[in-house]
């Protein structure tokens, strides 16, 4: 007779599995701070891969832990916590250096220090995993009880590891995950114990101290040496000047006298009569240097007289300005000095615009300023024609990864209505590591172009450049021969170069500032050495020839344009280029390294697949389904395991775009799928007699949410963008719910079929959807990048009909049919 799982008893699983989410989220944390977040990708793998193992090693030897069970749901939240402990100092300490991983002759060591990382963190995820496993197969009858507790206690992990964020410094979150485990252990005191009680309780509460001394009192987490933040942290005289811990980001606030700001100003600056760039204060999160502060309150802003961003205004005298950004606040000064008329600011992220409203800045007690937080996106819903300018702040792409939202295709659309017939739009794209995200920049303007019905987009377009940056300009009406006139002359009198303008002739352009075409495939130099280049000149006309398709579509580099659907600015690699990239991995940025790390984990996630797959089945032979009962529970728990994240995946891009914020994004999309999937999974307890109702209610929920999301969700969050950001949250919670209900009950009811007599080859059901669950990962990033969000929403659609055709038959014909 099967043991009947006592309510009571599901509180330990819900701890241990709030407990193992809080842990996998703080280590993103950890990565994105002391590394750079595309190397939070691992956290994802080496969890589910802890999981997968443990569920093939379970099955392997099923017998042996059920019988032991009992001491083994106590002692292993105990061992969770010194695993997680020793783990963590381990990933402290390891030597791993991301540039070097990008050094053909040092990136065998890097390799090392990467699995390094996997093996400090296995055991813990590999523990957590053998303990969720051990409850579903020592007590099979309660499965969807089980399951539901294991969601909603992620989800409450999720939730309150972010709402910790606000007070814990991001590398002491984890003091704050031991006392979970702790009390998960005392929950289940063995019978045998439990008249030894009170030494047990205290062996447990000295353990927690000595965690917890070792986390304040041994664990020295860093910032990474290589990120912008460790020179200046680290000079003589640095203060701290004010500091945010939020979920978006940790926030320092740097005085010390490398503090500049960061403008582009011509070399002729003082010839011109304008001043240096002010001291200003540095604003970093995780490390990144994100924007400057002013430092003084009185600061000469003649400096802008020199700078690049500053010829619309020449075109363009007493402006009505709009901001996409304000790089710190100066913008807005610089603007009113440059004659703008009226000036709304957008500064979207809520930490920089509260640092701005702070630093008592005079220009926003003008009457001509407004400055908001709203989104670039809520421009399309904006009254048409009310801007001479549109001007994108130099630093805003880097200040946040919504930000990449304001340079999609679709962004540039909305920039050209709310601008006058006769207005322009400046877009600043960084030069710094290739031309080919100005050449990306420039297509996506080109089409945007033409969606807004303009012919000829090479007339209406502007390119000009420093050594580091180009200004690209948009107009609703063709430049003309005067107003490319004074570019010229302005470019002339600060040594910045004119890259493109309707009817340029390279030949009689000089070229102060030299821009060689390079070629990536071969390494060479192809433009001529005799006189100085202009490598984006050269591809700015091929962008507006009329060979564009075949140049576009022959590039090296995906050009491609961003949209809402698909927004990677940092994505120009092409996957049939793989051989070429890898050979010239060094000349790569490290914006693009989180592609390649994508098709690492994948490689390595269908490695894992294979190895689930097959090792239970040659390791056990009793109780093994039929052939054809394997096949489809393969086919179902892999389905399972994609479309799952596939749609949480989707969601959280969505979400991201809805709520201006990334990690918001992320903490809303993940803990109400997981909660309602919970609650799901608890629901589904009601169809164990007729599993294959449960199953057809469930797929078609989701398939008409599937449908109607593919059909009308983009129309929807656009048309409520303009709502609070509580009103907001509460409505993405309400378009995730019922979908997340229904995913919630195929799982239970899958591995419902495999009690009994097909027990052992319970918990292998269970790894397959762990380990189909570490392939969907990067595979729908990858999915995303070259086909965009909504493909993998329509291959999430399939995944659901393949879950219904496959779900596993009744065990046999002496068990009850559970049909």
């Amino acid at each position: 007779m099967v043991e009947r799982l006592p309510q009571a008893r599901l509180a330990p699983l819900f701890l241990v599995s709030l407990a193992a989410i809080a842990f996998e989220i703080l280590l993103t944390r950890y990565f994105a701070i002391a590394n750079w977040s595309e190397y939070g990708y691992w956290v994802i793998s080496i969890t589910m891969v802890g999981f997968s193992v443990s569920g093939v090693v379970l099955s392997l030897c099923k017998d042996w832990f059920v019988r032991r069970s009992g001491g083994l749901l106590f002692i292993t939240p105990l061992l969770l916590m010194v695993f997680a402990c020793a783990g963590y100092y381990l990933v402290t300490v390891n030597p791993f250096n991301p540039l070097e991983f990008q050094n053909r002759d040092l990136w065998l060591d890097q390799l090392l220090n990467i699995w390094k990382y996997y093996a400090a963190l296995f055991p813990f995820f590999f523990l957590a995993g053998l303990y969720v496993g051990l409850y579903f197969v020592a007590f099979q009858e309660q499965i969807p009880r089980s399951y539901a507790a294991d969601l909603t206690g992620a989800g409450a992990g999720a939730l309150l590891i972010l709402a910790l964020m606000f007070w814990l410094h991001p590398f002491d979150l984890l003091a704050a995950v031991f006392p979970f485990l702790v009390l998960a252990t005392l929950m289940q005191l063995p019978d045998a114990l439990r008249h030894r009680r009170v030494p047990v309780y205290a062996a447990a509460l000295a353990l927690l101290a000595a965690c917890e001394l070792i986390t304040f009192g041994f664990i020295r987490a860093d910032f990474n040496e290589y990120k912008a933040i460790y020179p200046p942290l680290h000079v003589d005289g640095n203060r701290i000047v004010d500091e945010i811990r939020s979920p978006r980001g940790y926030f320092l606030v740097l005085d010390n006298f490398t503090e500049r700001l960061d403008i582009d100003l011509s070399n002729n600056f003082s010839v011109l009569g304008a001043a240096g760039p002010p001291a200003t204060y540095g604003l970093y999160t995780d490390g990144n240097r994100i924007t400057s502060l002013p430092k003084k309150l009185d600061y000469d802003v003649s400096y802008v007289t020199a700078a690049l961003d500053t010829f619309p205004f020449e075109l363009k005298p007493a402006p009505r300005s709009l901001l996409i950004g304000t790089r710190g606040g100066f913008r807005i000064r610089e603007v009113l000095g440059l004659g703008a008329a009226k000036v709304t600011a957008l500064e979207p992220d809520p930490s920089v615009f509260r640092l701005i409203q702070d630093g008592a800045e005079p220009a926003l007690r003008d009457p001509r300023v407004t400055l908001t937080r709203d989104s670039p996106a809520l421009l399309a819903t904006w009254a048409a024609g009310g801007y001479d300018i549109v001007d994108i702040a130099s630093d805003f792409l880097s200040q946040a990864d919504a930000n990449k939202f304001a340079f999609t295709r679709e962004a540039v659309r909305a920039y050209l209505h709310v601008l006058k017939d006769d207005g322009v739009a400046s877009i600043q794209v960084s030069m710094r590591e290739f031309t080919v995200y100005t050449v990306k920049m420039l297509e996506t303007v080109r089409q945007a172009l033409i969606e807004h019905g303009v012919r000829d987009p090479a007339r209406h377009v502007i390119v000009y450049r420093s050594s580091w940056n180009a200004r690209i300009l948009v107009s609703k009406r063709p430049f003309s021969p005067e107003q490319v006139q004074t570019l010229r002359e302005f470019c002339e009198r600060r040594s910045f170069d004119t890259s493109y303008y309707p009817g340029i002739d390279p030949a009689r352009v000089a070229v102060w500032n030299d821009l060689p075409l390079v070629s990536f495939e071969h390494e060479t130099i192809l433009s001529g050495t005799d006189r100085a280049n202009d490598a984006l000149s050269d591809e700015a006309l091929r962008i507006f020839a009329e060979d564009n398709l075949e140049f576009v579509n022959g590039h090296f580099f995906n050009l491609a344009p961003s949209t809402y659907d698909r927004p990677f600015f940092y994505s120009v690699l092409h996957l049939s280029q793989l051989g070429g990239i890898l050979k010239k991995i060094a000349l790569i940025p490290r914006e693009e390294i989180g592609y390649l790390i994508n098709l690492a984990v994948l490689a390595q996630a269908l490695v894992l697949a294979a190895v689930v797959l097959g090792l239970p089945l040659v390791g056990r032979r009793a109780g093994k389904p039929g052939a054809g009962v394997l096949v489809e529970t393969v086919f179902y728990f892999a389905g399972l395991g994609l479309g799952f994240l596939f749609l949480e995946i989707y969601l959280i891009e969505k979400v991201s775009f809805y709520l201006n914020d990334r990690t918001y994004a992320f903490a809303a999309v993940l803990s109400a799928m997981l909660m309602f999937s919970g609650f799901g999974s608890f629901y589904a307890g009601r169809y164990l007699e007729r599993p294959r109702r449960g199953i057809a209610v469930a797929c078609s929920a989701a398939l008409v949410w599937i449908v109607l999301a593919y059909l009308f969700l983009d129309e929807a969050l656009l048309a409520t963008l303009g709502l609070s950001f509580a009103l907001k949250c509460m409505l993405t919670a309400l378009i995730i719910a019922p979908l997340a209900f229904a995913l919630g009950i195929p799982f239970p009811l899958g591995l419902y079929q495999f009690r009994g007599t097909r027990s052992n080859f319970l918990p292998w059901a269970w790894s397959l959807n762990g380990a189909f669950s570490v392939i969907s990962t990067p595979l729908a990033n990858l999915l995303a990048v070259a086909a965009g969000y909504k493909m993998v929403l329509v291959l999430s659609l399939l995944l659901y009909v393949i879950v219904f055709l496959a779900f596993p038959p009744a065990q046999d014909s002496n068990q009850p049919n559970p049909r």
